[in-house]
């Protein structure tokens, strides 16, 4: 039950990492440089991976806190995809490379040996998980502008239909406004015309 707790809090920490690093490059950087890791250009993703976990691994307690902290700051603003962090998931990495100096019993070359494959694999996991979480930010992308396509299709559609209608509405009344004009006039023409004047008064007969 401890191991499946420890691998869950590794996980935790893995994805709080690989989603700092992906999405909030900047204040990781800046963290860094309070750690006095500089970059002269703008770092790639593997390189903060492996200046952000060689710092780990040379059990800095210190920046893992402030990691720590970090994360839990910024985790507020990704509800949605990021989702809570684990409490201590982020110290699980350097308790790692710790355990591992703890079981090396050979040495100190045995021990950087043990911890620096420890780091290796904490990295591969990140690189890992971060292709994950770019293809998954595009499969989200996908299906919102995918969605977006169905709704202004939706909405032409109607609009379409709106206008079929509303000129339907304008021939039929065109229609009636005409067969009314044409009955008015057969109804004048089946009239009997008017006499004009009246009839002509007859003069008297002179005698």
């Amino acid at each position: 039950m401890a191991n499946k707790t420890k691998q869950l809090k590794y996980n935790q920490a893995i994805d709080d990492i690989s989603y700092l690093i992906l999405h909030y490059p900047l204040e990781l950087q800046q963290l860094l440089r309070v750690y006095g890791i500089t970059f002269r250009d703008r770092p790639s993703h593997k390189a903060l991976i492996n200046e952000t976990v060689e710092l780990m691994k040379d059990d800095n307690s210190a920046f893992a806190k402030a990691l720590a902290e970090l994360i839990s700051r910024l985790a507020g603003r990704e509800d949605e995809f990021w989702g809570a962090v684990a409490k201590g998931a982020v110290g699980i990495l350097g308790g790692l490379f710790k355990k591992k100096k703890r079981r090396s019993s050979g040495g100190s070359s045995n021990a950087a040996a043990a911890a620096a494959a420890q780091a290796a694999a904490a990295k591969r996991d990140m690189e890992r998980r971060m292709q994950q979480m770019r293809e998954e930010q595009r499969r989200r992308d996908e299906e919102r502008r995918q969605a977006e396509e169905r709704r202004r299709e939706e909405q032409k559609r109607k609009e379409a239909e709106a206008k079929k209608k509303t000129n339907m509405m304008l021939m039929i009344g065109g229609g009636v406004v005409v067969l009314g004009i044409g009955a008015a006039i057969l109804m004048k023409s089946n009239q009997p015309p008017m006499p004009y004047g009246g009839q002509r008064a007859q003069m008297p007969q002179q005698l």
